[in-house]
């Protein structure tokens, strides 16, 4: 497929009439010239993959806000984890639950009710993660052997490997790996208030 701006082109500046037929008369001279860029459309299976990574993201993002919101409460009231217990691990939160209370009942219910949606984020980001699973085994074949060669790579477990491939789409659509990393953002660059120095290593 290929697409391109109706409005885009020469003359734009001064061509002030828009109409149907101009954009089409117009985009029919740019596809003939060569000047539509080729664009990359997902089907409805990639479609919906990529809609269930992002509710993962998404659940990710509000575990993470539950988790601020219970630790600075505990801070707040000078509630802290005994040395050498990692957050948020079992152990962390069975210590909250059994070892941390108020005297002011309504500070027992607050408690109760930031753990509650600590340990109900948990719970949805794992009810998540097992539907991403079972959709990764009912996914064409083309696509599943995306995420396995993804995974050979050093540091790309399945989770990360199907977030690249939701998001990325076809990566044979890439000519050149610098397009691939000019779309994805992933391009080193460097802010430095000294002198220049000659890059190495990132050409």
């Amino acid at each position: 497929m290929r697409s391109g701006r109706p409005d885009a082109g020469a003359g734009e500046g001064r061509d002030r009439v828009k109409t149907d037929r101009r954009d089409a008369q117009k985009l029919a001279r740019s596809y003939r010239a060569g000047d539509l860029t080729a664009v990359w459309v997902p089907d409805a299976a990639h479609e919906a993959l990529r809609d269930l990574v992002r509710a993962r993201w998404a659940a990710k993002r509000d575990q993470l806000r539950a988790r601020h919101r219970l630790s600075k409460f505990l801070l707040r009231h000078g509630r802290r984890a005994p040395e050498g217990l990692n957050a948020w691990t079992d152990k962390h939160l069975q210590w909250i639950k059994s070892q941390v209370h108020f005297a002011q009942h309504a500070q027992e219910i607050t408690l109760g009710d930031y753990l509650h949606e600590v340990d109900h984020m948990s719970e949805r980001i794992g009810r998540l993660e097992r539907s991403i699973d079972a959709a990764i085994e009912s996914l064409p074949v083309k696509m599943r052997a995306v995420i396995e060669a993804l995974q050979s790579l050093r540091g790309i477990a399945q989770l990360s490997a199907v977030s690249i491939m939701a998001e990325v789409g076809e990566v044979s659509r890439f000519e050149h790996p610098r397009q691939l990393m000019g779309y994805s953002g992933a391009v080193s660059r460097e802010h430095s208030s000294g002198e220049r120095h000659p890059a190495r290593g990132d050409q």
